[in-house]
């Protein structure tokens, strides 16, 4: 027994060593062990929840929070941090359960705000879409008519308008309406730095303009895709380029490439004041949010006046309600008529892009996978959704439906959620929507960036989801000459794949309408001359979605005539 606590000493420290140099997968693994030799220790499983969360594996981080909180039904670090995770999951049961726990130990400000604030991830209809919006809207009244004091941001506050995106609404006024309230709850959002104050240029420094990009997500992810092109890229003879790391979170071989390609990084504090002076005292002439509404830190860093010019783009592609926020960066292929309306920022159109991104061409596999590789029948055609599962609209169900009714061959691919909540509600929805076809819809685990790159090879079609597009996975499947059904929506985010369509000169894959999208996606699934030809045109006339100089050229142009505007 002795020995057994000397070892289990020995690997806490060795985990707890491995986290403060970093090392987060390796301190993972410590407290794996760990927990063999003490599978009952309400502390391991505290700290590994901590690591798994820094390591952005939310699932793995809320199952230790709930096992600490089984083996302790008092740990109120157990219940609120299992509380502030299924709130910024939308997993609303789960979130309400600890919540109320959590409460009865310690009650918090915070915590009302959050759950008076809470959006479901997966809605179960759309007449539920209407009832969560109104919700929303009456828990922000509410809290503005007493508004309860916090010191700071904290917990989940901040990320629950994230799935209102999904929605296919206008959320201009929700979010203002949001804004204004976490203005009233945290005063000491509201700053200044020095260099801003005026708001305009005196006293400026001369030379290049100096521009930060900050997210928390400059590692193997789809903000990485989006980003590293353009730090890379802008001209270093009129910009000073400065990578922005919100901390913790993982550090990879495409964090290392931020680095290599910016001026400078800066790994902001994981506290938030602190991290507010850090860019504070670098006097940014401009700061460009990769994505704001993902995660709570830049989501309120953005209350705050930290640059004379202050953007967002199509990280997450949905206004902030922000009134600190100058400038929305869209593009005029994306938006509608009348766009403006959908902003609290004022919208700037780049001009004639496909994408909003200096996209590097995706690594093509170069061993295919097989039907049977994934465990599927070789003779079944593949529609392919590769999409996270909460931007599955009510709507989108419809569609599935006639495309599989269509096609008895057919089978609709989903990739399994990221909590497995999302795969299970997802499901109880199809069995109201889908009827029998629902045994046709498979749900694949979660798998490398290669293998899933070789599922969109086998894909015969690739389903496009209504209001809220691909970008990353529709240029990704065009890469390998897949065919992406699309159906343009109101809104910026559901109109990213037309406009790549629109660049490449290849109309017939835009959906005039529901009935429309499954025609066409059954068209190319059962028509091997029709898929052919498809294939043929998206693979010839695909180079002009990537690697577009135009694209820097177009930022680079906005960048400048916004810096001197402020001027």
């Amino acid at each position: 027994m002795e020995r057994l606590q000397e070892r289990l000493n020995e690997v806490r420290d060795q985990a707890k060593w491995l986290f403060q140099q970093g090392r987060l997968r390796e301190s993972l693994a410590a407290h794996d062990e760990a927990l063999t030799l003490a599978p009952n220790a309400v502390v391991i499983h505290l700290s590994a929840a901590r690591v798994a969360h820094a390591l952005e594996l939310q699932e793995l981080s809320l199952q230790h929070f709930e096992a600490a909180a089984r083996l302790d039904p008092r740990c109120y670090q157990a219940l609120e941090g299992a509380r502030r995770i299924c709130a910024g999951a939308g997993l609303a049961e789960r979130a309400a359960h600890h919540a109320a726990l959590a409460n009865d130990l310690v009650p918090s400000a915070e915590s009302l705000v959050s759950m008076k604030l809470l959006v479901p991830s997966i809605p179960p209809s759309l007449e539920a879409i209407g009832e969560i919006r109104a919700r929303y809207a009456q828990g922000i009244a509410q809290l503005l008519e007493s508004p309860p004091q916090l010191p700071a941001p904290g917990g989940a506050l901040g990320v629950a308008g994230f799935f209102l995106a999904y929605h296919g609404e206008n959320d201009r006024d929700l979010q203002m309406a949001a804004a204004q309230l976490f203005l009233r709850v945290i005063p000491s959002l509201a700053f200044t730095a020095p260099h801003c104050a005026g708001h305009g240029a005196r006293g400026r420094r001369t030379g290049r303009i100096r521009i930060g990009f900050i997210s928390r997500f400059f590692a193997a992810h789809s903000i990485f895709s989006t980003s590293i092109g353009l730090i890379e890229k802008l001209p270093r003879d009129s910009f000073e380029v400065i990578a922005l790391r919100i901390t913790p979170s993982r550090d990879d071989a495409a964090t290392a490439r931020v680095r290599a390609a910016a001026d400078r990084t800066v790994e902001l504090e994981a506290d938030f004041f602190r991290a507010r002076e850090q860019i504070s005292q670098l006097a940014l002439d401009i700061l460009f949010y990769q994505d704001i509404g993902m995660e709570p830190i830049s989501y309120f860093l953005a209350f705050a006046r930290l640059a004379p010019v202050q953007c967002v783009s199509f990280g997450h592609p949905n206004t902030t309600g922000i009134p600190t926020m100058d400038y929305f960066i869209s593009n005029d292929l994306f938006e509608p008529p009348g766009a403006q309306a959908h902003y609290s920022e004022e919208l700037v159109l780049l001009h004639d892009l496909p994408t909003l991104a200096y996209y590097h061409e995706p690594e093509i596999p170069t061993e295919p996978a097989t039907h049977e590789s994934f465990g599927l029948p070789a003779a079944a055609t593949l529609y392919v959704c590769p999409q996270t599962l909460f931007k599955l609209h009510p709507e989108f169900d419809g569609i599935l439906r006639g495309i599989l009714e269509r096609d008895p061959r057919g089978l609709v691919i989903l990739i399994a959620g990221q909590f497995q909540e999302f795969t299970h509600r997802l499901r109880e929805r199809f069995e109201r929507t889908l009827g029998k076809v629902r045994q046709r819809v498979v749900f694949v685990p979660f798998m490398s960036f290669e293998r899933y790159m070789q599922l969109l090879q086998l894909a015969a079609v690739v389903l496009d989801t209504l209001h809220f597009n691909g970008m990353n996975s529709s240029l990704q499947a065009f890469s390998v000459g897949a065919p992406v059904v699309t159906l343009p929506g109101r809104y910026q985010r559901g109109r990213h794949t037309q406009a790549m369509y629109r660049k490449m000169g290849i109309p017939e894959c835009i959906a005039k309408d529901a009935a429309d999208y499954i025609d066409i996606a059954v068209r190319i699934g059962t028509d091997p001359d029709q898929a052919r030809r498809v294939r043929e045109r998206i693979l010839a006339a695909k180079h002009v979605l990537f690697e577009d100089a135009r694209v820097i050229d177009e930022f680079a142009g906005f960048f400048t005539e916004a810096f001197g505007r402020d001027g």
